[in-house]
């Protein structure tokens, strides 16, 4: 089996020790770069179901334009964002809009932060798009799980000294409005199962910058989650989260595996879960892996 893509090894592992017989088989919609999805046998469940999200949700996540279009209809906060075929698009809406401004590939990847007008386009598959870098406060990984129309909301995580930290849901006002904001995505993508949102946070206010309808490295800081994601995919009551901290997940190298305090794993590359006993601590060690 290929279990190169990151999100089909965290599916792996979560799925395990539940007893489930796992394959990965082509999805049922192909026109993305998502190249694999599991299927589960009969003998771990009744019928042979899948656990990727659904064509809408598989087409819309692997698409950053699709996913802005999809906030701005429902009425959630986004950064101005626009397409970008040529170099020409990008002046306009930089124009417009203002700088400075992310320019990132629409099918997702490392973006990159400009501050002139004047761009120089490399061809892209997809294309590009244009996203307004908003002075945010703070960026926020919220994760929520979906079954049958009801939404769940999960710890949250806050970006912090090149990782994503534990916040919990100490947010309050803020926290309640952005899992709102995530039921209402679960609903309009028809999604069973995790969904990641990456929020900011800016002036009282949660913009909605990107999601991803499966658990990634990024929410690893709360490994029930991938869990959660199967129960709910294959219609079975996800468990409560359990919440730890203060806990963070980075990418990291090999210091990580001599590191007591952290324990790596390898997706597409090395990352670790780092743990204290408090957040000063917690930041002196993700320092150190650094």
């Amino acid at each position: 089996m290929d279990f190169s893509a990151p999100w089909a090894r965290i599916l792996v592992w979560a799925g395990v020790p539940l007893g489930l017989e796992l394959e990965l088989v082509p999805p049922d919609h192909d026109d993305t770069e998502y190249d694999r999805a599991f299927r589960f046998g009969p003998r771990a469940f009744e019928g042979s179901e899948r656990a990727h999200p659904g064509t809408r949700a598989i087409t819309i996540g692997a698409d950053l334009l699709l996913q802005k279009r999809l906030f701005r209809a429902l009425g959630l906060p986004t950064p101005p964002f626009g397409r970008v075929a040529n170099p020409a698009e990008w002046e306009a809406l930089a124009r417009v809009h203002g700088l400075p401004a992310w320019l990132r590939p629409r099918r997702g990847g490392r973006g990159e932060r400009v501050e002139a007008r004047e761009v120089e386009l490399l061809p892209e598959a997809g294309g590009w798009l244009y996203e307004r870098a908003l002075p945010f406060e703070a960026e926020l990984l919220l994760l929520a799980v979906a079954r049958e129309g009801e939404a769940r909301c999960w710890p949250a995580a806050r970006w912090r000294e090149g990782a994503w930290v534990l916040a919990g849901d100490a947010l309050g006002a803020l926290f309640a409005r952005a899992c709102r904001g995530a039921r209402e995505v679960l609903l309009a993508l028809g999604h069973e199962g995790g969904l990641e949102l990456r929020l900011g946070l800016l002036a009282g206010e949660v913009y909605f910058l990107d999601l991803a309808p499966f658990p990634t490295w990024r929410s690893l800081f709360a490994p029930e989650f991938a869990e959660a994601h199967l129960r709910a995919a294959l219609g079975h009551e996800p468990a409560e989260p359990r919440t730890r901290g203060p806990v963070a997940v980075l990418p990291a190298d090999e210091r990580a595996f001599s590191a007591p305090f952290a324990s790596p794993f390898v997706l597409d590359r090395t990352y670790a879960r780092v743990h204290a006993e408090g957040e000063k601590e917690l930041l002196e060690r993700l320092l150190a892996l650094g």
